[in-house]
């Protein structure tokens, strides 16, 4: 259970560190935590749904990175390109930390393992 909730915040602070760094330093008009939040939420359910729809992994990367930069542009208020920087920013820390950190596993599988191991840990009998 503790493993799911570092997992977690970690992962909240590796994501919207890149976000508000960025932020500060292109002089976006909208530079708060809570909209650097929604834009992170948004543009990891973006590269979801990119991964999901497309099959080849350099595309994938490709359009999550063009999608999260709309949803940063949107969420921050600034141009699209601006976006696109932090948005670069953003994905470039999340593959770095994905193959160092976790072995190039994606993050979404690593957090369903750990969502696994927790429900295992709190309710034992329903998994056996």
């Amino acid at each position: 259970m503790i493993a799911l909730a570092l997992f977690v915040l970690g992962g909240l602070v590796l994501a919207l560190l890149p976000v508000y760094v960025g932020c500060r330093v292109l002089r976006v008009g909208n530079p708060s935590w809570w909209a650097a939040l929604l834009a992170v939420v948004a543009a990891v359910a973006l590269q979801d749904l990119a991964f999901g729809y497309i099959d080849d992994d350099s595309l994938a990367w490709l359009a999550s990175l063009l999608l999260a930069a709309f949803a940063f542009s949107l969420l921050l208020d600034t141009s699209y390109w601006r976006g696109l920087l932090i948005g670069s920013l953003v994905l470039a820390v999340q593959l770095v930390v994905t193959f160092t950190l976790l072995g190039g596993t994606p993050p979404t599988e690593v957090l369903d393992q750990r969502i696994t191991a927790a429900q295992e840990e709190l309710w034992p009998e329903y998994h056996n």
